[in-house]
């Protein structure tokens, strides 16, 4: 008798698992749909905020030379012409540097910039994250194709893996452009110029992991 109960109750056990798992997977997989819609959508509001932050630091860039040389021009009047040094240095970092963000937010927006870094930055060795899940061979090579290539994705959570991954990497650029501004303006970050280079190898290190042009196909 206690055989047969037992015999009854792993039945219904298997049944019930049976029909539990394949509810919860799919309920994963159509939650899966919807963080995809979410994260392509905000690349698009990511893009513009981005481009915004470049034009912005630019501007600042430009403006704060505008106010140092007309500063300096009032302060000494006679001797101004003659400091040539002076004139050079601004010319050569300040005005530049923000000349290339102002060109580089607008190249952001009519997507120039994302075509010219896709072909600079493609030929780098990066997106070693897939070579290290590949390590010891527990994963199939397929499996690790479908996350690493976009299009290639089948199910929504492979999909949703590299979605996530290109997050890393746009964050990633937008903190080796800032850290590099903050660096080009004596290291003023946090008060510390350590905290500038720390940053900027953390981005480094994040977008060597995730790889840099990872998010600029959705950024199009």
């Amino acid at each position: 008798m206690l055989a047969i109960v037992l015999q009854h109750l792993l039945s219904f056990t298997n049944s019930s698992f049976s029909t539990i798992i394949p509810d919860v997977v799919n309920g994963l997989e159509e939650l899966c749909i919807e963080i995809n819609e979410f994260l392509l959508l905000l690349f698009g509001y990511l893009k513009y905020l981005f481009a915004l932050l470049l034009m912005i630091l630019g501007g600042m860039t430009l403006l704060k030379v505008r106010g140092v040389y007309l500063m300096e021009r009032l302060r000494n009047k006679s001797k101004f012409d003659e400091n040539e040094s002076f004139k050079d240095k601004i010319k050569k970092t300040h005005v530049i540097l923000g000349m290339a963000y102002m060109f580089m937010g607008f190249g952001l927006i009519f997507n120039y910039l994302i075509y010219i870094l896709i072909w600079v930055l493609e030929p780098l060795p990066d997106k070693l994250f897939f070579q290290f899940i590949d390590i010891g061979g527990f994963i199939e090579p397929q499996y690790i194709l479908r996350i690493s290539i976009y299009d290639f994705a089948i199910a929504p959570h492979e999909k949703t893996i590299y979605l996530c991954l290109a997050y890393i990497s746009l964050i990633s650029l937008i903190t080796i452009t800032v850290s590099i501004w903050f660096l080009s303006k004596g290291g003023d970050m946090l008060n510390h110029p350590k905290g500038s280079f720390s940053v900027f190898i953390g981005g480094v290190m994040a977008g060597i992991l995730a790889g840099f042009t990872t998010c600029l196909p959705f950024l199009i």
